[in-house]
């Protein structure tokens, strides 16, 4: 039973007698005299408070700690019905073009784990998943699941059925790891991490997505204007100075920008795969350096624009270590030889496996930037 004003007030003047009686001072004395309210900044005492400076707001500084997810059982339960819809058992309704053998799977998640070690980039493994049967096979793309806010991580959420759930596993890794998990997309939002990409640690751009051709409501995308608001804002929380800019797209349009990075405001790629508005944003606020490719080492992209039929799409930059150093997948020489030509330092890894043709992501995909140092401003 709640108590009254009065008798609260009676209950606290005992406990005030007592602390008196032992100290000198009353409760209330000693919130006055030793315990002042303090006005702090959260970035500003995370290292003390949460033990390390956890920021990754930037996708060229030096990568410190990554979060990979080990392949496991999941991978074997390919060929059984799914336990999401279309719950049908055939590839297609497990978005996977072969059932891999696990143990080649393995093989090339550890590849990748010596190569980063080698760099000096600790290794944080998500927690595996304990549904019965294990469904999770995109889950070794873990930049989709959680992207850095100014600092800390905020929790994405997924679109599709085969992917809602990883949620709950990486954010129980981030929390045993003492990270801080500093929001998560609710209610109708939806944002998965491929379309959410930091310029610099002062500007942001957010994509959404077009419907696909199996929906028509415009709310249900794999990145819709509610995820993305919900970001936007937790971002412009933690740091009001942060242009963030939202525009339509997913993929190559908007991912040309921040997954073709190689250095501070340097993109390997050929302007026109940009949105123009994008394009004009990075130049004029960013003073931004595209480099442009040579034919022989770029895949022609088709557009619907007669007057120009077609742009090229750069090879992979894969994940920036640090500034003009990059881990890619082996097996495009051609590639390498010219990055490294252009004073590009390249790390070649065999993950043959975690990515395309064989799988659908990219080695970029299986990377979580967790802790990255700041941008160098000038050399």
């Amino acid at each position: 039973m709640a108590l009254s004003e009065g008798e609260f007030q009676a209950e606290m003047a005992v406990d005030d007698d007592e602390f008196k009686k032992n100290t000198g001072y009353s409760l209330r004395e000693q919130y006055i005299e030793y315990h002042p309210q303090v006005l702090s900044n959260f970035g500003e005492e995370m290292e003390k408070v949460w033990g390390r400076k956890w920021k990754a707001n930037t996708n060229v500084g030096k990568l410190r700690m990554v979060l990979l997810h080990r392949p496991g059982p999941e991978f074997e339960t390919i060929g059984e019905k799914t336990p999401f819809p279309p719950y049908e058992s055939h590839l297609p309704a497990w978005r996977m073009a072969s059932k891999i053998p696990l143990d080649e799977l393995v093989e090339d998640h550890l590849n990748l784990v010596d190569a980063y070690k080698a760099e000096g980039v600790e290794v944080v493994i998500r927690k595996p998943e304990k549904n019965d049967p294990p469904y999770q096979v995109k889950a070794i793309y873990t930049d989709d699941v959680c992207h850095p806010g100014v600092y800390g991580q905020i929790i994405l959420r997924m679109y599709d059925w085969m992917r809602k759930g990883e949620e709950k596993y990486t954010y129980q890794t981030l929390a045993e790891l003492g990270c801080p998990v500093v929001g998560m997309i609710q209610d109708y939002g939806m944002a998965e991490g491929g379309s959410i990409g930091w310029m610099d640690e002062k500007h942001l751009i957010i994509g959404v997505h077009f419907p696909r051709s199996n929906t028509q409501e415009p709310a249900v995308m794999r990145a819709n204007e509610s995820g993305h608001i919900q970001f936007a804002n937790i971002v412009k929380l933690q740091d009001p100075e942060v242009d963030v800019r939202i525009q339509p797209g997913y993929g190559s349009r908007i991912a040309a920008s921040h997954y073709s990075l190689v250095d501070r405001h340097t993109t390997v790629q050929d302007p026109r795969m940009l949105d123009p508005y994008l394009k004009k944003w990075m130049e004029t606020e960013m003073n931004w350096e595209f480099i442009d490719p040579p034919e022989d080492v770029c895949v022609k992209v088709h557009t619907r624009d007669p007057r120009n039929p077609y742009v090229k799409r750069a090879p992979n930059t894969g994940v920036v270590l640090e500034p003009r150093k990059i881990m890619v997948n082996e097996g495009n020489p051609k590639a390498t030889k010219w990055f490294e030509s252009i004073g590009i330092e390249v790390v070649e890894v065999d993950v043959a496996t975690l990515v395309r043709p064989t799988n659908s992501g990219s080695i970029h995909c299986t990377a979580g930037s967790l802790m990255r140092d700041p941008e160098p401003k000038s050399y």
